[in-house]
């Protein structure tokens, strides 16, 4: 299950050969039409055979292809993937992903807006994403630096509350299979401290939480 994490942890950036001195990337992407599906002997073309009746592949397809080039130190990547309707290139805006947002402060604390869990229908939201929660002065996203995340939920009745993961652990009970493990949750409602009805609350809550660890330090 993807969390609010996953918009800004487990990308690799490409990387410049050593010495470059004008370290920009060419972006360039096409869509290449009727690529012939090899892979048998000798690259013989391969009949695909689907037992799966919605199944859209075929031996033929249409292929996305991603060029990235450095043009002072040569560096370069070619990256390709079929292309159907489940994949392919999607045209969108850091307004819908999150990433690529300013952060915004609450609590002594910054809160980086994140691509929501739960996104039908959060475009038209007042509040649109997710965030991921980190120390206060920090230029990018990285684990070290993270100290909890919030995530938007409902309560009782329907109404919008926020849960909250606060202190990383890596032995930690809650967000295990996820990309950090934490020492404290706050499902919004009440369960693991005061109900959490706006953001600035569920970030106080945590900034409460790294305290008393520092206090215990």
């Amino acid at each position: 299950m993807k969390s609010s994490l996953d918009t800004y942890l487990g990308w690799e950036t490409p990387r410049h050969h050593r010495g470059c001195q004008r370290p920009v990337w060419d972006v360039g992407i096409r869509t290449e039409d009727d690529i012939m599906r090899s892979g048998g002997r000798m690259g013989e073309i391969v009949k695909h055979d689907c037992r799966d009746e919605c199944c859209s592949h075929g031996s033929v397809f249409e292929q996305t292809v991603v060029r990235i080039v450095c043009h002072s130190c040569g560096a370069a990547q070619v990256i390709s993937g079929e292309k159907t309707e489940y994949t392919g290139v999607s045209t969108t805006s850091t307004q819908w992903l999150g990433y690529g947002l300013k952060p915004r402060q609450a609590a002594g604390l910054l809160l980086w807006p994140a691509e929501p869990w739960l996104s039908l229908g959060r475009a038209n939201d007042a509040e649109p994403h997710d965030f991921v929660v980190t120390h206060p002065k920090v230029k990018a996203v990285t684990k070290d630096v993270i100290v909890g995340q919030i995530t938007q939920g409902r309560g009782q009745h329907g109404g919008v509350v926020w849960t909250a993961l606060a202190v990383p652990d890596p032995e930690g009970p809650y967000g295990y299979g996820q990309l950090i493990r934490w020492a404290h949750a706050n499902d919004g409602r009440g369960r693991g401290g005061n109900a959490l009805r706006t953001v600035t609350a569920a970030a106080r809550w945590i900034g409460a939480r790294m305290a008393e660890v520092e206090t215990l330090s």
